[in-house]
């Protein structure tokens, strides 16, 4: 009936006409396979802040934001908020210590602090002693009361939080106060650097 030119072409052609079969199916039901099915899948965004026209300083996250809570840009030039966040770390740096951390508090802050204070936090290092004592800050808030580049100044108020810890006789006590503190600021050079602080509770 057939030659084998015929048979082969046959055969050819069904083989074809089956892996044509194969690849459209895969390509017109996967993708909807995917949307049905696949509900964890991850979607990278690049941007998902939107700065309202009305008002610059409110940022709306459609995405993260479920509860449509408005988030409000930091007030002040990049300058000022690092000031601002100086003081947070010196403060929580410099009064979180102990009498048996080997005044490691005032290693790590020794670069960020004029010559001056560097002397005066030196004096301040408690002696080291058996019965331990310590104390634990944890900043609140922070404001920005003063910054003047020209003249290489600026001032910032802090609220904080200390638990004050002490080995009295055996007996383990804890205290908790609240604190303000002003931190001064000089300019040096390039760098903003730590030049005092206040307690002004």
């Amino acid at each position: 009936m057939f030659t084998m030119r015929q048979k082969i072409f046959i055969i050819s052609g069904i083989v074809v006409a089956v892996i044509l079969i194969v690849v459209l199916s895969l390509i017109y039901i996967k993708p909807k396979n995917n949307n049905t099915t696949n509900t964890t899948s991850t979607t990278v965004i690049i941007d998902e802040n939107i700065i309202d026209s009305n008002n610059p300083n409110i940022i709306l996250n459609p995405i993260n934001n479920q509860n449509n809570q408005i988030i409000s840009k930091p007030d002040g030039t990049p300058e000022e908020l690092f000031v601002k966040q100086m003081a947070r770390i010196f403060v929580e740096r410099f009064f979180t210590y102990s009498n048996q951390n080997k005044n490691i508090n005032i290693e790590e802050l020794k670069d960020s602090v004029t010559a001056s204070m560097l002397t005066w936090m030196n004096s301040q290092a408690p002696e080291a002693s058996v019965q331990y004592s310590g104390v634990t800050t944890h900043v609140i808030s922070s404001s920005l009361s003063d910054f003047n580049k020209n003249i290489g100044t600026a001032k910032v108020t802090i609220d904080a939080e200390q638990l004050i810890s002490k080995d009295v006789n055996g007996i383990f006590e804890q205290i908790k106060e609240q604190k303000k503190f002003e931190i001064d600021f000089q300019l040096v050079g390039v760098d903003w650097k730590v030049s005092g602080v206040w307690d002004r509770t």
